[in-house]
């Protein structure tokens, strides 16, 4: 491949995974977001490798239309990027503060949270002894 091709398909790359991302921040689905982090790193990483590549060797013979037509769709995909994780992190501290709200009005209905387990699971009642019944008597 070269410095021509490289960076093509490097901002290609690039701007499916932020499409792919934007789609899942946009749906709520916060678990498919970070999947994509990774790969949004690691293409971001060769766009930039492939830009610094192309600009130090052959500047002349680049597809000059292409890559501005993808630099626009980059900048405005970035953009809306921003914009969603600002709502995603919005979202999320809404939860979370919901959440912590909750833990202790619950925690008071119940009469505590004793009737879990460390690992969640519903703890059974315990059935006094035939000893404790027969102290209590």
């Amino acid at each position: 491949m070269t410095h021509k091709t490289d960076i093509v398909a490097a901002a290609e790359a690039l701007s499916e995974t932020l499409k792919s991302e934007n789609a899942a921040l946009e749906a709520l689905d916060f678990k498919a977001a970070v999947v994509l982090l990774q790969k949004k790193q690691m293409h971001g990483r060769a766009f930039m490798t492939a830009q610094a590549q192309a600009l130090a060797n052959d500047i002349g013979g680049l597809p000059r239309a292409r890559l501005r037509q993808l630099a626009v769709e980059l900048g405005s995909l970035a953009t809306d990027n921003k914009r969603l994780l600002e709502r995603a992190l919005t979202v999320q501290s809404r939860l979370i503060a919901s959440l912590a709200q909750a833990v202790p009005r619950a925690k008071a209905a119940n009469g505590g949270m004793d009737n879990y387990t460390a690992d969640g699971r519903h703890r059974r009642e315990r059935i006094p002894s035939a000893v404790a019944l027969l102290a209590r008597a």
